[in-house]
């Protein structure tokens, strides 16, 4: 909250960098007035001067005059030491090129001096001459008081200006205050989309509120897929569980060594299940980068390996299974990925079909699981999770940016397919 404190409000921000400008508009004016007035004064008294010199040339040439007056503001002086003594001259003049010589009393202009070399009479002589107007002198402080009129209009319309950009920065920010208020007054649980507030609503007020959205929602998936994991970590792992318990109580009532072999056969498949369903649920509730993912090709032994651990569910069903290859079938996923997300679909398509086939296809773009069961709509009896496994077959498609779709054959049974290609989020699976 300290931090918070320290920090300026958009207000006050407006307000700092406007005085900021405004005063550098004011010194540039300032400094862009008086040199302009300078050199105005300048370029007036160089055209004096050398209009001064011309006349000069042809009077000095005509009398044996030392020194001259020039109407209406300059002066001729032939010799360095005929200039008025309290005059204070540099040592060095440039030539044909006006000069200023302030007052001693003040930084005021007392004289332009200018210096040329004329040929007078036969001889080379330095002439020296001096302008200076009075009137020029006061009209230049009437202009500078004139613009400092003007400028004085230019400050009141800059704080009339700067009034109007607060009050329009109030009306910008107001909407963000209430925002602000909105988001602080929602309760921690509260992930539900925040609507544009009132007032001036601009484009990148509402780029922040879709960006927050956006980012609500991304939350909001993240919590959904932590609960879908604890949902099917609890429903999922209480099978294997019940197995492993079940196998260890076996086996302290046989030493029969077949009957020992069983059981531990039994105890490490329910111990592989557990392993790989954990693996598969702690992979869909974190982000991975799936891009480093290598591809490896889905081969018959695998898919079949998959079948025959659901081939229990078929037990006194006169139901036959197959896999079918149609060339060859690339994925990015891991192994256990792929057992779990087919597994699925089979054991589902196992439970749901009382007689006849249910196929494996496969194919470079698409997964296939075809049954001649009781179809989309039904529900198979006694069988614990129906429809769960085809929720986490959503959640493992949707990750992998894959599509999960059911539909219903022609002629019996149903057909759930794994679209392979990229695309959008998959449908929701219909049991």
């Amino acid at each position: 909250m300290t931090a918070n404190k320290q920090v300026k409000s958009a207000k006050q921000l407006t307000f700092t960098y406007f005085s900021i400008v405004a005063f550098a508009i004011i010194s540039i004016h300032f400094v862009l007035l008086e040199t302009t007035l300078e050199d105005f004064e300048l370029i007036n008294a160089n055209n004096r001067l050398q209009h001064a010199k011309e006349v000069a040339k042809e009077v000095l040439s005509e009398n044996d005059a030392q020194t001259i007056s020039i109407p209406p503001f300059s002066h001729a002086y032939i010799g360095r030491e005929l200039l008025p003594s309290h005059l204070i001259i540099p040592d060095s003049l440039p030539d044909d090129e006006a000069v200023e010589l302030k007052r001693v009393s003040s930084d005021d202009t007392e004289y332009f001096i200018m210096r040329s070399n004329l040929m007078i009479k036969g001889k080379q002589l330095s002439v020296y001459f001096l302008y200076y107007d009075d009137i020029y002198e006061l009209s230049e402080e009437q202009i500078f008081w004139n613009q400092a009129k003007q400028l004085s209009i230019t400050l009141v319309l800059i704080l009339i200006s700067l009034f109007v950009i607060l009050s329009i920065s109030r009306r910008l920010t107001a909407p963000l205050s209430e925002l602000t208020n909105d988001l602080e007054a929602r309760s921690v649980t509260d992930l539900s989309p925040i609507q544009p507030p009132r007032g001036v609503v601009s484009k990148e007020l509402l780029q922040l509120v879709t960006s927050f959205n956006l980012y609500s929602e991304r939350i909001h998936q993240l919590l959904e897929r932590e609960r879908s994991f604890n949902r099917y970590a609890s429903h999922e792992l209480r099978t294997p569980l019940m197995v492993m318990k079940g196998a260890i109580s076996l086996l302290g009532q046989s030493n029969d060594p077949a009957f020992i072999e069983k059981q531990r056969i039994r105890l490490l498949h329910a111990s592989n299940e557990m392993n790989d369903f954990v693996t598969t649920l702690l992979s869909l509730t974190r982000e991975e980068n799936l891009t480093k993912l290598s591809p490896r090709a889905l081969g018959h032994d695998e898919l079949s390996s998959i079948a025959t651990e659901h081939e229990h569910l078929l037990a006194n069903k006169p139901v036959e299974w197959r896999v079918t290859m149609n060339g060859e079938t690339t994925v990015k996923a891991p192994e256990t990925t792929m057992k779990i997300l087919i597994g699925n679909l089979i054991k589902n398509a196992f439970a749901c079909t009382e007689e006849g086939t249910v196929t494996l296809e496969t194919s470079p773009d698409s997964i296939k699981v075809i049954d001649s069961g009781i179809g989309l709509g039904g529900k198979p009896r006694g069988v614990e999770g129906f429809g769960l496994g085809l929720l986490i077959a959503g959640d493992i498609c949707r990750k992998y940016g894959w599509q999960l779709k059911h539909y219903n054959n022609d002629s019996q049974g149903c057909t759930a397919e794994i679209i392979l290609t990229s695309g959008d989020i998959p449908s929701e699976p219909q049991g």
